[in-house]
């Protein structure tokens, strides 16, 4: 079993490579490297997550309006996943359990289902808006 402070070593590492990484995929971005979407690569077909990097760009550089023709539902969504992700963090933290409660599991299903009716109408020909 695992210590607070250990466990609390284990998070900040995990952080740290996530925040790494995404540093590198936007510097990448930044030089003319982007990252491809595999689903509209195969399938032609915008996934619920295209246009997230160009969104990301947008509201860094306080264009709010434009980010959202990028990606409409992860703004909101996003919140939402991050407060999730914190929750689940810190109970890691004080008590070291990593298991998803029932709610949890519901709450996860529900945001699968908002992610997979937006990938939908998105891709319906009628969508008004193109990327």
């Amino acid at each position: 079993m695992l210590t607070v402070k250990s466990r609390i070593k284990l998070v900040l590492k995990k952080i740290f490579m996530i925040c790494a990484a995404l540093f590198i995929l936007f510097s990448l971005y930044t030089v003319g490297f982007g990252v491809p979407c595999f689903i509209k690569s195969f399938t032609g077909l915008s996934c619920p997550s295209c246009g997230v990097t160009r969104m990301s760009v947008q509201f860094m550089h306080g264009n709010i309006r434009r980010g959202f023709y990028y990606n409409q539902i992860l703004p909101f969504v996003f919140p939402l996943m991050a407060i999730f992700g914190i929750r689940l963090i810190l109970r890691y933290i004080k008590t070291g359990e990593s298991t998803l409660s029932k709610n949890e599991n519901y709450f996860l299903l529900l945001l699968i289902i908002i992610l997979l009716i937006y990938g939908i109408v998105r891709n319906l020909p009628f969508y008004p808006y193109k990327i």
